[in-house]
């Protein structure tokens, strides 16, 4: 590959935007085994993945959806275990909460069908830590 050509696919490869970086807490139960969520640049780690490298499949105002380098370890907790391919993340209007979906596969991904969802939040919002959670995602009205 020549420099400008690989200077021109390096200048069109969307970056992940600046709201998802940092730690993430789980909130849901779903998510609490997978303990904290670090999101950095163009990498994340994650419950047995250390700084898994990842591509941004789309990035639209709070949405981003991102794919994980193939040479990744990250899986969830089921059996057999789910290797984590995609992940959605989607911030909240609160700018505090993070719903999370992942998917086993591309398309997994396309048929709209995670291997998992869950709740993560910034521990210094004020929708509060995990312990609030189950008010926060209360559908009833109070």
């Amino acid at each position: 590959m020549t420099p400008l050509l690989a200077l021109a696919l390096l200048s069109t490869a969307q970056t992940a935007p600046a709201w998802i970086a940092g730690d993430w807490d789980p909130y849901s139960n779903a998510f609490t085994g997978l303990r904290i969520l670090t999101v950095g640049k163009d990498s994340l780690t994650w419950h047995g993945c250390q700084n898994a490298h990842f591509d941004v499949v789309d990035a639209k105002d709070n949405t981003l959806t991102i794919r994980l380098a193939k040479n990744t370890a990250c899986r969830l907790d089921d059996e057999p275990p789910t290797r984590i391919d995609t992940v959605r993340f989607t911030l909240r209007d609160n700018h505090c909460d993070l719903a999370v979906s992942i998917y086993a596969s591309p398309d997994a991904l396309a048929r709209n069908e995670p291997a998992a969802e869950g709740l993560y939040g910034k521990s210094k919002c004020p929708s509060g830590p995990a312990a609030q959670a189950a008010t926060n995602l209360s559908t009833t009205p109070r």
